[in-house]
Order: structure tokens, then C-alpha cells, then sequence
């Protein structure tokens, strides 16, 4: 954020202060500044990052914090996580992947699979599908994005239009992201309750903090969830989930990043802590998606009536068609 006094920096993970005068001017004057160790530095920690995200894409979180954590001790490369992760994929996720890299696959070509599935597919094979046909979507969304700016039959105003709603929905899918992951580390956490049930506390908590995601991911444009409802939400399930399970954690996927948790030996209270602070990090990522999340303002139209002109770069042209629903 603009008004944090320090950053990250990318290589060597130490605080920077940040001096407006010393920065980089772009991202090719960045690179350039790098030292060839730097530079081999980064490209592994990308290359760790996106292994990473196809690990827990391929087999979820609890399998997908066993192999990172294999990688983070050594035991294995990332590149062998990855494949003993492809290895483990179930039928259903096989033939996701399958429809989403067939070539000319659209999002509307991955919806016969859902309808297939939904009903005995698990958690794992849900969100893959979700993450594919959201890449479809948004690839579909750019490139019509890309064609109506070039397409000099549609007015200017709503070729402005149509690109603050494809920057809209690139952000609420992003929030979307961060919201189902939390879901589903909220989802596991439930089944780990024994036979006496699941504690009323964060039953009443989890319901309420998915009621307020919904309010962000809703079709009203005007509902959105109450953050300080939502953090407090995730204390109350952070300080009611079985300690079962968070002893098996050994990270999260938060942003994109993986966060390990630490050494086992630290006390209960502070397990608690640290799961609440995880699930805190993915609503901020999530809300600060949504933060995005503008409304578009049509121009002021003019009171008296004007005289009929003809409409300016041929204006009639009906941009809804364009729509990715």
C-alpha cells in the first residue's frame, strides 16, 4: 500500500526502506539492477511460487502442505512435488483438466463437466474446476475486451463501459479466489469435530462469516461484507476448531504464497492464534480485491434536448453482446 513505510524486497526477503529517489523507474530498469546470483535468485523463487500454487491446486490443502513442506526440508525438489502431485490427480480431476486444455475449451464448454460432478465431487475437484473455468472466463473476457477498444463501430463510451466491467470482474474473481480457499480450510476444520458434533459456536461463526462473502460476491453491487464482522468471525472458529486439526497444519496458502506455520512445539493458544492471523490474511486479500470494485458512472446527460447529429464513431452498436455471463 501507498502509505507503508517499507516493502518487500523480492530477491533476498529482508525489509527496504523505501526511497522514492533510489527506486527503479520500471520493472526492465528493476531486472537490469540484478546481479546474475540475484537474478538466478529470483527466477527459482517465481519458479518455487508457481510449483507451489499447482501443488494445492492439484491435490488440495492438507496433500498439497504434506508436499510442500517435503520440498521446504529438502526431501524433495519442486519439480518432483509437482509430479507426485499430477500422479495423484482422482479420475474426476483428470477429465477436468483434460476439457480445460483441449484446444478452443471456453468456460461455456466446462459447464456439461460441472453439472456431470457436482453432486459427488469433492472438495479438491470442485475448486479445480472453479479455477479453470474462471481462466477461461477471464480469458475470454480480455480478448473481447481487446477487440471492442479496436472496433471503431462502437462508441467510445461504451467501449469504456465494457472495459470497467471486464477490470471488475478480473477483481471480484481474484476476492473469489482468496474466499473459497478460506472456505475450504473452514470445511475441512468442520469434519475434524468427533461424534458429539460440531461446536455450536463455530457452526453460528461460520455461517455468519459466509453470509458477509456472500454480500461481496453477490449479484448486488451495492452489498458488501462487513470486514471487522468477518475477522471476528474467524477468531471465534479460530478459538472453537478441534486442536486435531491444527496440529496437522504445517501452512496456507494465502495470496498466492505459501505461509508454513511454525515448529510444533508452540502451545495451544498460540496454534489458535496463528490460524485466526492465516484466515485474517485471506479476507484482507480478498477484501482488498473487492476494494477495487468500482461503479461505473454514466455520463451526465444533457437537460435540453440537442439537435440530432450523427452518433460519433458509428455509437448504436449494442456492447452487451460482448458479455461473458
Amino acid at each position: 500500500m501507498a502509505n507503508e513505510p517499507q516493502q518487500q524486497s523480492v530477491v533476498t526477503g529482508q525489509q527496504t526502506a523505501v526511497n522514492q529517489q533510489q527506486q527503479p523507474a520500471n520493472l526492465y530498469q528493476a531486472l537490469g539492477s540484478l546481479n546474475p546470483q540475484q537474478l538466478l535468485q529470483l527466477k527459482s523463487n517465481v519458479q518455487k511460487r508457481a510449483g507451489r500454487r499447482e501443488i494445492y491446486r492439484n491435490v488440495g490443502g492438507d496433500r498439497g502442505a504434506q508436499l510442500i513442506s517435503s520440498v521446504e526440508q529438502g526431501e524433495m525438489s519442486i519439480s518432483d512435488a509437482i509430479a507426485r502431485s499430477k500422479t495423484e490427480l482422482t479420475p474426476n480431476m483428470q477429465s477436468i483438466d483434460s476439457a480445460y486444455f483441449t484446444k478452443d475449451a471456453t468456460a461455456a464448454s466446462m459447464l456439461p463437466l460441472k453439472e456431470r460432478m457436482k453432486n459427488t465431487w469433492n472438495r479438491t475437484e470442485r475448486n479445480l474446476w472453479l479455477s479453470h473455468y474462471n481462466s477461461l472466463k477471464s480469458q475470454e473476457l480480455k480478448a473481447d475486451n481487446k477487440r471492442i477498444k479496436k472496433d471503431k463501430s462502437i462508441s467510445v463510451e461504451n467501449r469504456k463501459r465494457f472495459d470497467h466491467y471486464a477490470k471488475q470482474f478480473d477483481f471480484k474473481q481474484k476476492a473469489q479466489v482468496d474466499y473459497i480457499d478460506l472456505q475450504t480450510i473452514l470445511e475441512s476444520a468442520g469434519e475434524e469435530f468427533d461424534a458429539t458434533g460440531v461446536d455450536p459456536d463455530f457452526n453460528t461463526a461460520y455461517n455468519a462469516l459466509m453470509d458477509e462473502i456472500g454480500k461481496d460476491l453477490g449479484a448486488d453491487p451495492n452489498a458488501a461484507g462487513d470486514q471487522y464482522e468477518m475477522q471476528k468471525k474467524a477468531i471465534v472458529i479460530a478459538n472453537t476448531v478441534p486442536l486435531a486439526f491444527l496440529d496437522r497444519q504445517k501452512g496456507y496458502m494465502i495470496g498466492g504464497e505459501w505461509i508454513e506455520t511454525p515448529e510444533k512445539t508452540v502451545d495451544e493458544r498460540t496454534k489458535r492464534r496463528l490460524f485466526a492471523e492465516n484466515l485474517i490474511r485471506k479476507i484482507v486479500a480478498a477484501k482488498n480485491h473487492m476494494a477495487e470494485v468500482t461503479e461505473y458512472y454514466e455520463p451526465q446527460q444533457p437537460t435540453e434536448e440537442a439537435p440530432e447529429e450523427a452518433p460519433e464513431e458509428g455509437g448504436g452498436t449494442d456492447w452487451s453482446q460482448y458479455m461473458v455471463e
